[in-house]
């Protein structure tokens, strides 16, 4: 046999070897997803959470599973759009707060003045959470978990030591109950994403926003001069992903992910809680006037945002059965 042809036969066996341990090898490669938040910041306590947790993700899957988080106004997705752009499998995984335009029932823990405690919010977010599931599930998402900021308060360059003083003032806020609750009072509602505000307060867009201390409160505290500590609401994060690039991972991962975004949104939660006081303490001592509003504000707030709680139900007949559970849960 010629030299040349047993070259050549011998190349072909080891392009055919190749080829079978090619096919012999991982049942699946290794998955890049991206993840977007609307947080803009990084050294904020939520981003540092959710950084934690994506680098747990990859070391505990052993590589199979790679998540970049992108902060909000480094790709081309509005806040509000973060479902749509999971959804569409334009990002897989969303850090999303300003769900509630698209997912309704979502604003029942987000009614003002409605959950007050803490230990309420979170009863009533189990309750509202299988409903939650099933209307994200209706747009190709699946609910992985979430996070809670503490008290949201409003914030404002302009005098806001009262609720008197929240009349006329241009406020941000995140989800159509808040906006209704800013309206009550007299001010104007301006939804803007978080990446927006900063610019939003310097060009006088708006007045202030509704934030917790260790939320955005102390990051923008070099732009708002005052702190009025009524408890709008508590607002929770959701963990979403794509539902197709979720099923594409194996069972074994899926069940890591899973355990570790429940392990690593309890952390955030509660590191946020536990922060909050302090920062809203240093805030005080640099300058801003913080103010807590007395028992009869907060009994005037409640009296004139009540009524909202029952037409909120009956404008969205699709969420009266879930709202009617919590009122019953809470006593509300």
């Amino acid at each position: 046999m010629a030299l040349s042809t047993r070259i050549t036969r011998r190349v072909s066996a080891a392009c055919l070897l190749a080829t079978a341990l090619m096919a012999a090898g991982p049942a699946a490669a290794a998955d890049n997803w991206r993840a977007y938040t609307y947080n803009a910041v990084a050294t904020v306590t939520s981003v540092k959470g959710l950084n934690a947790m994506l680098e747990a993700v990859q070391k505990e899957t052993q590589g199979q599973l790679a998540v970049r988080l992108n902060l909000g106004g480094t790709l081309p997705i509005a806040a509000t759009n973060i479902t749509q752009a999971v959804g569409d499998n334009v990002v897989q995984m969303g850090d999303d707060a300003f769900f509630v335009g698209s997912v309704p029932v979502g604003g029942i823990v987000r009614l003002p003045m409605f959950l007050p405690a803490r230990s309420e919010f979170e009863k009533a977010w189990d309750i509202e959470s299988t409903y939650l599931r099933a209307e994200f599930n209706k747009r190709n998402i699946v609910l992985l978990g979430r996070y809670i900021f503490p008290e949201n308060v409003m914030w404002s360059k302009r005098k806001l030591t009262s609720l008197a003083d929240i009349a006329g003032q241009k406020i941000r806020v995140i989800s159509p109950e808040q906006a209704e609750f800013i309206k009550v009072l007299g001010g104007i509602p301006v939804t803007l994403g978080t990446s927006e505000v900063a610019a939003g307060i310097d060009r006088g867009v708006i007045d202030g926003a509704l934030t917790a201390s260790s939320g955005y409160g102390y990051v923008w505290r070099d732009l708002l001069k005052y702190s009025y500590r009524l408890n709008v609401s508590f607002v929770d994060s959701l963990i979403l992903v794509n539902k197709d690039a979720w099923d594409k991972l194996s069972p074994d991962t899926r069940t890591k992910v899973q355990a570790l975004v429940t392990e690593h949104t309890a952390k955030i939660s509660a590191a946020m809680a536990a922060e909050d006081q302090e920062l809203t303490k240093k805030l005080a001592e640099g300058g801003m006037v913080i103010t807590e509003p007395s028992k009869a504000e907060l009994a005037d707030a409640e009296r004139r945002i009540a009524p909202y709680w029952k037409e909120w139900g009956e404008k969205r007949p699709a969420a009266a059965e879930a709202l009617q559970k919590v009122r019953t849960a809470v006593g509300r």
